[in-house]
């Protein structure tokens, strides 16, 4: 704080300033706030004009008016100012919001930086640089918010983000897609915020045309984790994604909470399977749609328990549609990821320092139970349950039970 010469009063910094707006606002004190505002303060918001609070705006009364409509508009979540620089009467506030978009229900989360100009211990004008284009998003109706995209290191990652509280990140298998987990969803999501992925080369996302890894994979959701500032998350993989799962919590602890490994395993593939897994590869990438439909009701009968099979006859029919719909390409390079690169992570299991649920059917036949029972006796904190007549897709086959487990885990979590 400096000193008034004329007056003997105390002159604020520009940083005070500032500071002191923000208590104000976090208060919701409206005439604490404009009493900081010059006489001819300018407001700057840019965005589509169909977002109510985007505009240009001159004069307390006019901000006054902005600020009253702030919570008509949005509740805020998330509001957190990580850093104030000054210089020559300029302040630059850098953080992040989320906050829920009350005409649509859409939750909307933007890194910012607000722009203050500050003279005579006034702000003389404010500017917000934010995601305007999500932000408009989030206020159209019609616009199929949930689904949202993001693009790592060169691949496209479709995902559906839903629900708030604590983030689950949810990675699935090979030849299935992110609706693996909807039974899941439609109950957690009731209480957590659900972040579920297509993975590479499969549904809606993209993939790199060079092939990648199971350790690129985990590299970017890593990167997303941290540059989305989703916090620890309990990361939730089927299959392929336990095994980068395994991967994530052991090479960057820091982003994980938690962990629920479904149907998965730490070994390399059996080397008397790759035989076979080429032989399908070469119908995957050339083969006649009638032969890749042949394939896949065949995969289905080995990788499935019988009890499914039998009575959800629907559902193996939408199952073995969507393995057609994959991309060839993508899902034979998503093939070589996640068989015949894969290789044995072992050693990286008693590198998890998070709780871990271990989920297994008693009739998988792609990553048997004995698989399931290793990671547990070398994962420092593991649980396992074992599900009956239930085969390589528990997340389908026994979904109510895979809910209630997951439920149960992860309020064992939110309680130390």
């Amino acid at each position: 704080m400096l000193q008034d010469e004329d007056r003997g009063a105390p002159k604020l910094t520009a940083t005070e300033v500032v500071k002191n707006y923000f208590a104000a606002f976090a208060k919701g004190n409206i005439a604490e706030a404009i009493a900081l505002l010059d006489d001819n303060v300018v407001w700057h918001i840019d965005g589509d004009p169909s977002v109510s609070t985007t505009g240009l705006l001159r004069g307390p009364e006019q901000v006054r008016n902005w600020l009253s409509r702030f919570p008509e508009n949005f509740k805020p979540r998330i509001f957190v100012i990580n850093d104030l620089i000054e210089h020559n009467g300029s302040v630059l506030a850098i953080g992040r919001f989320r906050h829920t978009v009350l005409s649509t229900g859409n939750t909307i989360g933007s890194d910012m930086i607000i722009h203050f100009t500050v003279a005579d211990s006034k702000i003389a004008r404010y500017q917000i640089f934010e995601d305007s284009a999500l932000l408009q998003r989030a206020f159209d109706p019609s616009d199929s918010w949930q689904d949202q995209q993001i693009k790592i290191n060169g691949t496209l990652y479709r995902y559906r983000d839903c629900g708030e509280g604590p983030t689950l990140l949810f990675a699935h298998g090979l030849l299935v897609d992110r609706d693996v987990f909807a039974a899941q969803i439609r109950v957690l999501s009731q209480a957590h915020r659900c972040i579920v992925l297509d993975m590479p080369g499969h549904g809606q996302s993209g993939y790199r045309a060079e092939g990648w890894t199971l350790d690129d994979i985990s590299a970017d959701l890593a990167l997303m984790i941290r540059e989305l500032s989703l916090g620890k998350v309990t990361f939730v993989g089927q299959s392929q994604g336990g095994m980068v799962g395994i991967r994530l919590a052991a090479h960057d602890p820091d982003c994980v909470a938690g962990l629920i490994l479904i149907g998965t395993s730490a070994r390399a593939e059996y080397p008397e399977r790759l035989e076979g897994w080429k032989t399908q590869r070469e119908v995957i990438l050339n083969g006649s749609d009638e032969a890749r439909e042949s394939l896949f009701a065949d995969i289905q009968h080995r990788l499935n328990g019988q009890r499914w099979l039998a009575e959800h006859p629907d559902d193996v029919v939408r199952e073995r549609a969507v393995m057609l719909n994959h991309s060839r390409t993508g899902l034979a390079l998503a093939l070589d990821a996640a068989v015949f690169t894969r290789g044995d992570i072992r050693k990286l299991l008693p590198l998890i320092n998070v709780p871990a649920l271990i989920i297994s059917g008693e009739s998988d036949r792609a990553t048997p139970p004995e698989l399931s029972h290793e990671m547990v006796e070398l994962i420092p904190d593991a649980t396992l349950r074992i599900l009956p007549e239930t085969g390589h897709h528990p997340t389908l086959e026994s979904a109510d039970s895979v809910t209630e487990a997951m439920a149960s885990f992860l309020l064992n979590i939110a309680q130390k």
